[in-house]
């Protein structure tokens, strides 16, 4: 039982692995499958047109460009990819070697080898309609379409092989049809005429691969078989006045071509212009390219088209009559353009320029008028590059045509359309011009100057809080010293003069017995006599020093004054610049300072005079204390304990010490502190005020 389930397995195992290589075998035979007919490619699903899969194809070449042809057998039409010059032409039999490719809309080859054969006749066309041709299912197919001529014009930008457009009209819905450029003169022709195209029907794609819309791809004339010429020559057809279309009872209707003649206002070359006529305005299509200037008399012939906002004129041919001059721009509200009144007429508003919009495809102007915001679009991005200066805020006075559109329905009891949008188009950098400079009050501005204020106003409050806790700090040191001053004054000065007293008493028990004992008594009364002075003028002074309102050059002077009473000193002192507040301990530091010049110049120098100067300048105040004294030598003596008092006291508020001196000339002491910015509300405000001032009169002469 076991050896027959061993065979089964065994004879399982070999069977499949027949089946696979058989597979295997299948799989790549189909892969290496060659096409024989454009039916086949046609028919391949995307995964399979990647895989680059040999074709072989036997057609005729129906039609032609500069990017690759098409080929059609007697299944189906293909598309064939070149990127070197199309030495083909229609009516070509050629066989074709290649390879499939997946195409940007349907299947497509890469041609490895094209081999002539001969010329052959194009291959039967099938009849369609727009309607089937929208569906993209006979795309590359060889088609027939009748409809009527709208309009024939060329597109610059195209190769010269499809330059030349036809808009064709069915039943069902207008196509556009392209043909060689040589063919320009014969097809203009054919407008209103009724023609049946026979032409390779190609679909416009966008990137995904989707279908945006047919146009038929045809040889040439040869393709176009007219059936019926134009009903009425152009020439034949009655003027209409522009206001006059597709009113009651005017003759005209959306089927039939009519023709309006006025002076042109706006005009783009193969696109659009726009006529006038006794008020009323009218937007022409054409995809003629005339040399028509503004100003100039025009004829138009085209057929009438709905908008929401009213008939306009499509597919026209243009006749130039005459040359004019341009017209005068009516003068209007926001407000009226809103109205749909002047829809398509050259106006004039005036508004106020707020700012300047750049979008992907056009430059917007944002202009307000009264209460409403009013759009300036820029026609030609290239030709408005001096409106670039033009600064927010001006007074401007724009002309342009004016351009209403609206979704939903548009009354005559009034606009009743879900949205309404109106702008106005400028044609030249004149169509705006500068009426009144912009005021310096922009809001920008008044914001700018209120952020500027209130970091002023932060400053000044810190500052003001900075200043009252200096003070507050300096006032607890001068307490400090008015007390130490008055310690000093009842403890050290009565004991010395406690130790004077008792020296006296010792002097006269001594009397005049040792000469010399006296003597010794009498220095060190005199010794403490003058150290009991010494304490007193140290207290004063640091009484004087905590008192004071910080007048430093009162102080100075009185300080002076006290040290030479009784003697032949004479004290001056003066002031230079405008007086302004010192900061306490600035003051304190000079007036230390200064008590120490005027000692050290009392004691050591034996002036005739003294001189006390405070000079005060923007930012630094200067104290100069001059005498005509002995003077002294630069030496060792500038490393006495009043001199490095001195210099550390100036090295506190950082200022500079200056000392100069010469035996016979005297000194001079000078000492120059800096000083904060006299920073208060009212200057503030001066400085400001000036500012702006200068900035309006600056924008002014501008």
């Amino acid at each position: 039982m076991k050896r027959i389930h061993r065979a089964w397995l065994r004879n399982g195992i070999v069977t499949a692995l027949v089946l696979l290589v058989c597979l295997g075998l299948a799989s790549r035979c189909h892969a290496q499958q060659t096409y024989r007919d454009a039916a086949s490619i046609l028919a391949l699903a995307p995964d399979r047109a990647y895989r680059d899969e040999p074709v072989m194809l036997k057609g005729v070449v129906t039609r032609t460009t500069d990017f690759g042809f098409f080929l059609q057998d007697q299944t189906a039409g293909v598309w064939v990819f070149r990127d070197h010059p199309n030495d083909l032409s229609v009516h070509d039999v050629i066989e074709l070697k290649g390879v499939v490719h997946q195409g940007r809309f349907s299947p497509g080859v890469l041609p490895v080898s094209i081999r002539k054969l001969g010329s052959g006749p194009l291959p039967k066309p099938t009849v369609t309609t727009v309607r089937e041709l929208n569906t993209g299912d006979l795309d590359c197919q060889y088609v027939s379409l009748s409809g009527i001529v709208r309009s024939a014009g060329l597109r610059a930008r195209d190769s010269q092989s499809q330059r030349l457009w036809l808009k064709i009209a069915t039943d069902d819905g207008s196509i556009y049809a392209s043909l060689p450029e040589k063919d320009a003169a014969a097809a203009s022709a054919l407008t209103d005429s009724l023609v049946e195209v026979h032409a390779v029907a190609a679909s416009t794609k966008n990137q995904n691969r989707q279908i945006i819309g047919p146009t038929l791809m045809v040889p040439g004339m040869e393709g176009i078989r007219v059936l019926r010429g134009p009903e009425r020559s152009i020439a034949s057809l009655p003027l209409l006045p522009i206001q006059r279309l597709m009113q009651y009872r005017s003759g005209t209707d959306y089927l039939h071509r009519v023709k309006v003649a006025g002076t042109v206002t706006y005009y783009k070359p193969g696109e659009s212009l726009i006529l006038e006529e006794d008020g009323r305005a009218l937007y022409v299509a054409t995809v003629q390219n005339s040399a028509i200037e503004l100003g100039d008399r025009v004829e138009a012939a085209g057929y009438p088209a709905p908008t929401s906002t009213g008939p306009i004129l499509e597919d026209a041919i243009l006749r130039n009559l005459a040359h004019g001059d341009p017209l005068p721009p009516k003068t209007v509200s926001a407000q009226e353009l809103a109205s749909g009144t002047f829809n398509h007429n050259l106006v004039r508003v005036e508004g106020r320029f707020l700012r300047r919009v750049v979008e992907p495809y056009r430059i917007v102007l944002l202009i307000q008028s009264g209460s409403t915001l009013l759009l300036a679009q820029l026609s030609e991005n290239g030709r408005f590059n001096s409106l670039q200066d033009l600064k927010e805020g001006s007074i401007v006075r724009v002309s342009g045509i004016s351009m209403l559109d609206a979704e939903g329905t548009w009354n005559v009891d009034g606009p009743t359309a879900s949205a309404i949008r109106y702008e106005i188009v400028l044609r030249a950098p004149d169509d705006v011009r500068v009426i009144e400079a912009p005021s310096w009050w922009t809001m920008r501005h008044v914001i700018y100057i209120a952020l500027v204020l209130a970091v002023l106003v932060l400053i000044f409050v810190a500052r003001d809080i900075r200043g009252r806790i200096a003070r507050w700090k300096l006032q607890v040191v001068l307490d400090e010293r008015e007390r130490m001053a008055f310690e000093m004054h009842d403890t050290l000065a009565q004991s010395l003069a406690g130790i004077g007293f008792q020296l006296q008493a010792i002097r006269k028990s001594v009397r005049g017995e040792n000469a010399m004992l006296m003597r010794q008594v009498d220095v060190a009364r005199a010794l403490v006599q003058h150290s009991h002075k010494e304490a007193r003028r140290h207290s004063e002074q640091s009484v004087v020093e905590a008192d004071t309102s910080m007048d430093l050059l009162s102080a100075l002077g009185e300080c002076a004054s006290t040290l030479v009473a009784g003697g032949s000193v004479k004290v001056e002192t003066s002031s230079v610049g405008k007086p302004r507040a010192i900061p306490p301990l600035v003051a304190a530091a000079l007036l230390r300072i200064g008590q120490e010049a005027i000692a050290n110049s009392v004691r050591h120098a034996n002036p005739e005079r003294l001189q006390i100067v405070l000079e005060f300048m923007d930012d630094r105040v200067r104290l100069v204390l001059a005498d005509d004294g002995c003077g002294f030598t630069k030496s060792g003596d500038l490393l006495g304990f009043g001199l490095r008092g001195m210099r550390k006291r100036a090295a506190s508020i950082s200022a500079a010490l200056d000392i100069d001196s010469e035996p016979g000339g005297g000194t001079r002491v000078a000492a120059i502190a800096p000083l904060p910015p006299g920073l208060n509300l009212a200057i503030l405000v001066k400085r400001l005020w000036k500012y702006l001032r200068g900035s309006v009169i600056h924008v002014q002469r501008d």
